[in-house]
């Protein structure tokens, strides 16, 4: 089991059965052996969960499937951040102007790092904002600039030196401590909980989209479970403890940036997020905590969780019954990481949410397909480059493309808050929205 823990980075496992018109089978190079430890460890759960209702089976769970194209654009990376992108010219139609989530909003993007202070003084977290920044600032600096103090600034930039592009992004689109836009605030305001060993910033391109169309977005370092610690040989064990800890250190983001008397938050953005408008997101285990907040703190009005489910055996405590807020579950289909006994659970948790629910299948997509740090170190590999299907370990095939899976994923998750949160009626036509790497479903 503790193998299989660590080859499936903290992911939440679980059963549900699929349609053979929906099911995708690979395992990939060296999960073999994962996928058959998975299977005898939750033989149990299949055998429980088998009965239980088929995500293809539209009539059955009462959800809609969309497939038609959207129109994607795929170069985030290299987007002007400052494009107008409204749309409905009300002088010309009379109809109100609104927002297309597909590419950046009319803000440029700043970001700016801080620590927020322990009040015991064991546990100081690394927190990352992404905000609508002033008009005209210049954007585009490199990623290593989210780690700027050494030993890690090294052991950082020697990664990205050797990671193959378009993996791992390279380049943001963000301004680093550019001033604030003069919009007036409060703005809606997004949570980010990372992978297990990863990073506050894994997942900067949906943070960028989000600051982009006037959200304020906050990620942070889970202190002990980061990449460093991985580096280092010694990061916290996949487990309930972990996963408190977790909870815990969103829950003190949040607070902090609603207190009007924040001591660690920068002055400039005291008051700015919204207590009323909280969404949270998170990839991997950082779903799983995504699941956990949703469930137990009713501040988070929306949750996304990406690659992993929320309600699993493997860490109890989460009821999809008992988490009452919309929620997106994207779902990367060859994910040689949680493998098909990880994606069935995931379909479970959707057939088993409660009402508005939507689930998004990403066709070719790799566990870290959906991350800007794909492939920075061996483990963060599947979603890169070529692989074998996780159901059909004969067949090799190509991940799908990087810069399309996180540009589709930065506009569907922008699309469900600015719906969820903001009430805007076109922003779910935008995140039903077909593309054919996409199966969407719906549930209400």
């Amino acid at each position: 089991m503790a193998t299989f823990l660590a080859c499936v980075n903290c992911l939440a496992l679980g059963v549900t059965p699929r349609s053979p018109a929906h099911t995708h089978s690979s395992v990939s190079t060296g999960f073999a052996s994962i996928r058959v430890v998975a299977i005898a460890t939750f033989t149990t759960c299949l055998a429980t969960l088998a009965c239980g209702s088929s995500v293809s089976n539209d009539d059955e769970i009462g959800e809609t499937t969309q497939t038609e194209t959207s129109g994607t654009n795929t170069d985030e990376a290299t987007a002007a951040s400052d494009t107008d992108t409204t749309a409905g010219d009300s002088s010309d139609t009379g109809e109100p102007e609104f927002e297309m989530y597909d590419q950046p909003g009319p803000f440029p993007v700043g970001t700016r790092a801080f620590v927020l202070a322990d009040p015991i003084g064991d546990r100081d977290l690394e927190v990352q904002l992404w905000y609508p920044a002033a008009e005209g600032v210049a954007t585009g600096d490199p990623i290593g600039a989210f780690v700027p103090a050494e030993p890690d600034a090294t052991s950082f930039a020697a990664l990205v030196d050797v990671a193959p592009e378009p993996c791992t992004r390279k380049l943001t689109s963000s301004a680093f401590d550019g001033p604030l836009t003069r919009e007036p605030g409060p703005w809606p305001t997004v949570l980010f909980s990372h992978c297990h060993t990863c990073t506050r910033f894994s997942s900067y391109s949906v943070a960028e989209r989000l600051a982009s169309h006037g959200f304020l977005v906050a990620a942070v370092d889970h202190a002990g479970n980061t990449l460093f610690e991985e580096l280092a040989g010694n990061p916290l064990p996949v487990d309930g403890a972990t996963l408190d800890l977790r909870t815990a250190d969103m829950r003190r983001v949040l607070d902090e940036l609603l207190d009007p008397a924040a001591g660690s938050l920068p002055s400039e953005f005291v008051g700015l997020a919204d207590g009323e408008r909280v969404g949270v997101f998170g990839h991997s285990f950082g779903s799983v905590t995504t699941g956990k907040l949703l469930q137990d703190d009713d501040r988070f009005l929306a949750g996304v969780g990406i690659a992993a489910p929320f309600e699993s055996p493997l860490l109890p405590g989460i009821s999809m019954a008992a988490i009452s807020e919309p929620v997106l579950l994207l779902v990367a289909v060859e994910d040689n990481s949680i493998t098909e006994i990880g994606n069935m659970i995931l379909r479970n948790n959707f057939t088993t949410a409660n009402v508005p629910a939507w689930k998004i299948e990403f066709a070719d997509a790799g566990h870290w397909s959906f991350s800007d740090l794909c492939n920075l170190i061996a483990g963060f590999q599947p979603g890169c480059g070529e692989g074998q299907r996780q159901t059909n370990p004969a067949e090799s095939f190509t991940y799908l493309d990087n810069q399309l899976a996180r540009d589709l994923t930065a506009t569907k998750v922008t699309s469900f808050f600015a719906m969820t949160l903001r009430g805007e009626a076109q922003a779910r036509e935008q995140l039903e929205a077909g593309d054919p790497v996409l199966d969407i479903a719906v549930r209400e």
